[in-house]
């Protein structure tokens, strides 16, 4: 069984009718609840295994910022505010002396970093391989939180920062855009028109192919978007001269880039737009346009002579 057929049976599984639940299992990444109080929090858990989200060798303290960093970044792009998390560890018998110890002090200065507490979590031994769960709550921002499910035709499909060739390096220590959503929903709520913020968003952590059908899939819509507005990083040029394939391929389905994939208005980017230009030193991640949505379901890429062909949705997908 494939990933997402498994996760297209769950909703029906763990359907609830409590009230306090505003968005429950499902496609989305987080969860919303409303407390006893009246608040809403997001909620987002994700799990890291060794040899499927980092090898034996790979640093303890990367390890820990990318399973932070990685959950973080599901509340970033659900427009919410990380707050606090909860760690578990799994380590296999016999890692090297000190990796517990180190991966700790990584956990915590990535906490630091990326502003969130930890406030609890549990540490086991495990028989054959080290694994790792997190969860993150955060808080709504104005205007949040935002679903995958809010996508409408003729919406401009907006990235942030660089796609593709993560595994050169950048898959261990993601930078999760929480300021680049809070800069969004900030400039929304500046607007006398309410409908400027994002309808739908996304992380992009399996590749921008098959996330945006995910995206698309949720929002009932279509989309295309055109190969020379793909913001290609230069590790997926590296690794395209390496692999034989395509830098727009590596862009497209490698996955593991973390950035956010956002569906907004039109006229409503271009509003933005001109907010970016006149604050040139923001200390934001660059905003890209790459295409729109569009009626009906389909997906395509327009190539560099404007040709379309379908946008097959590739990228990371679990399977068993």
């Amino acid at each position: 069984m494939r990933e997402n057929e498994l996760l297209a049976s769950l909703p029906s599984l763990f359907h609830t009718d409590d009230p306090t639940v505003l968005v429950g299992s499902g496609p989305d990444d987080c969860a919303h609840v409303r407390t006893l109080g009246g608040s809403v929090l997001s909620v987002s858990t994700d799990a890291f295994a060794e040899g499927s989200h980092f090898l034996s060798d790979d640093r303890p303290e990367d390890v820990a910022w990318k399973s932070l960093a990685a959950s973080v970044s599901d509340l970033a792009a659900s427009g919410s505010r990380p707050r606090w998390a909860v760690v578990s560890l799994g380590m296999r018998r016999g890692a090297p002396d000190g990796w517990a110890e180190r991966f700790a002090r990584g956990l915590a200065g990535a906490a630091r970093d990326l502003d969130i507490a930890i406030v609890g979590g549990d540490l086991v031994s495990s028989h054959h391989t080290t694994f790792i769960s997190v969860t993150v709550v955060g808080e709504p921002l104005r205007n949040g939180p935002v679903l995958r499910s809010g996508g409408k035709p003729g919406d401009a499909l907006v990235v942030t920062g660089s796609l593709g060739g993560s595994l050169r390096g950048r898959h261990l220590r993601p930078v999760p855009r929480v300021k680049e959503m809070a800069a969004l929903l900030d400039f929304a709520d500046s607007q006398s028109d309410r409908a400027c913020g994002p309808n739908a968003a996304m992380d992009i952590s399996d590749g921008l192919a098959i996330d945006l059908s995910r995206l698309a899939r949720e929002s009932g819509v279509g989309a295309v978007i055109l190969e020379t507005l793909l913001p290609v990083s230069d590790d997926a040029r590296l690794m395209a001269a390496e692999s034989g394939r395509s830098a727009i391929d590596h862009a497209l389905s490698d996955g593991e880039d973390f950035e956010l994939l956002i569906a907004m208005p039109a006229d409503a980017w271009d509003a933005f737009q001109d907010r970016l230009a006149a604050q040139p030193d923001n200390g934001l991640a660059p905003f890209t346009r790459i295409g729109s949505l569009t009626g009906g379901r389909e997906l395509l890429i327009l190539d560099s002579a404007g040709e379309p062909r379908a946008l097959a949705p590739e990228g990371y997908e679990h399977s068993w």
